[in-house]
């Protein structure tokens, strides 16, 4: 199924300006689900690590106490390094989809500027 933005012009040669659409719009793909698992991975790891507190804090240990067994633990490390892995990886695809962004407008400068010397 196409995304409304797919839009077919029939007879038409493709040039640079649309090369520079379809990227900005695969990059603002990209970079919606890389944020959508980042959002996920950090609501796991953020409900684990309350749920495990309160589980460490049944047995009349201290809310701090709790945490620093929490983050000693081989389990929350691997935890905090994936949700903040995602989160890089989001971040490198909204850089993306800035210079995309900007290499659009580029081109589409450049082709104004050239009818404009026609």
């Amino acid at each position: 199924m196409q995304n409304p933005s797919d839009v077919n012009i029939p007879y038409r040669q493709r040039d640079e300006l649309d090369q520079c659409l379809e990227n900005w719009e695969k990059a603002i793909d990209d970079w919606r689900v890389a944020q959508f698992k980042c959002a996920h991975s950090e609501t796991m790891f953020k409900a684990w690590e309350a749920a495990t507190k309160s589980a460490i804090m049944a047995h009349k240990v201290s809310a701090v106490l709790a945490e620093a067994k929490i983050r000693s633990m081989d389990e929350w490390s691997d935890r905090y390094l994936e949700s903040t892995k995602l989160n890089i990886d989001a971040e490198t695809k909204k850089r993306i989809l800035r210079l995309s962004e900007a290499k659009w407008e580029s081109e589409r400068s450049r082709q104004v500027s050239l009818r404009s010397l026609r």
